[in-house]
């Protein structure tokens, strides 16, 4: 257990550590925290903080920086910290713009996080719960169509799509209707083997170019059942001095390209916030990322989360606050617009 000067002490180092990315050193951190104690006892309570794992010194200078252990100390023991009310009016402009597509709110708020943070977040939904709610198409020209997919939840996907010469616009319209018919209510991860199974055998009947048909929608779920990870922000991680090391960034570039990496982040609502520090991240390979996670209900079963992905020298204090009431926010935002289908449905 620290004393209360040693949390002092430890408390003002990571603080300086985090603003500066330089070690901390005794002096500076009395003269610039104006710390009631000598540089002499500073130093004594930083080597005891060494030896007690929460700081480690670097081969550059005699100054400390916070171990992994140190931020986790630290994260454990943040004081509950309330955004300032220009912060929540700026998030708030997201939310009362009344939009029918809520995966914009989502993205949106993804990228307001990278923004307010000057770090990367992603947003992670869980498609697999959504279910079609309507097929519609909007004829272009030079045979290209704009295909509109839209769930239950409000998430949209648009695809255009090039067909050739023999495609007529009946046939389009009469495979749109068939779906449409068959598909409504099914859940999204499910469309591509329904498409198989019951579409299928239909279109090769009533429709010409079924199969150049069949195979664009099949395609076009596809990519809406995976398309679950958004990211905003990943330049950000550029301007971070601990990713000056190529291999070390061309490691955390790859990450933000596998989607399947940031599908272990929670997906439970009553978690709360999640605080990954070091080798606890996604991306385990390298050393000094964390991850703060929040996840969000966007329905009565299917659920969502929001995330900031940065260097372990993050401000865990402003981001934990950001990242909880973003995801507070949108999870307000999916159950009004429930409860608001709920009423029309009843009414």
């Amino acid at each position: 257990m620290l004393t209360a000067r040693q949390m002092l002490i430890f408390k003002c180092i990571v603080e300086e550590f985090i603003e500066n990315a330089e070690p901390v050193g005794s002096k500076a951190l009395m003269v610039k925290y104006k710390l009631p104690y000598s540089s002499a006892t500073i130093r004594n309570e930083m080597n005891f903080l060494e030896n007690y794992g929460y700081l480690e010194k670097t081969h550059i200078s005699s100054g400390r920086i916070p171990s992994k252990e140190g931020y986790k100390f630290y994260v454990h023991n943040l004081g509950k910290v309330d955004l300032d009310e220009s912060t929540k009016n700026q998030v708030a402009t997201i939310f009362n713009r009344g939009r029918s597509n809520l995966n914009e709110i989502v993205h949106e708020s993804c990228n307001m996080l990278s923004e307010l943070t000057h770090l990367t977040s992603v947003a992670l939904g869980n498609s697999s719960d959504d279910t079609l709610q309507r097929i519609s198409v909007v004829p272009l020209e030079n045979g290209r169509v704009t295909a509109i997919i839209i769930t239950n939840q409000g998430h949209v996907e648009n695809k255009v799509f090039q067909f050739s010469n023999e495609v007529e616009m009946e046939d389009l319209l009469s495979c749109v209707n068939v779906m449409n018919e068959l598909l409504i209510g099914t859940p999204i991860s499910d469309i591509a083997f329904r498409l198989e199974r019951d579409v299928r055998p239909i279109l090769s009947v009533k429709v010409k170019q079924h199969e150049e048909l069949f195979n664009a929608f099949l395609e076009a779920f596809i990519k809406f059942a995976s398309n679950s990870v958004y990211f905003s922000g990943k330049e950000n991680m550029l301007y971070q001095p601990e990713y000056n090391d190529v291999d070390k960034l061309r490691r955390i570039v790859g990450a933000f390209e596998n989607s399947q990496v940031w599908k272990s982040l929670p997906l439970s609502s009553d978690e709360g916030i999640q605080i990954r520090i070091g080798n606890e991240s996604p991306i385990g390979t390298v050393d000094d990322v964390s991850v703060i996670s929040a996840s969000f209900k966007t329905g009565e079963t299917s659920k969502g989360s929001i995330s900031v992905i940065g260097p372990t020298r993050m401000p865990y204090e402003k981001v934990v606050a950001l990242v909880e009431y973003v995801s507070k926010n949108i999870e307000k935002a999916f159950m009004d617009r429930n409860m608001d289908e709920d009423d029309e449905r009843g009414g």
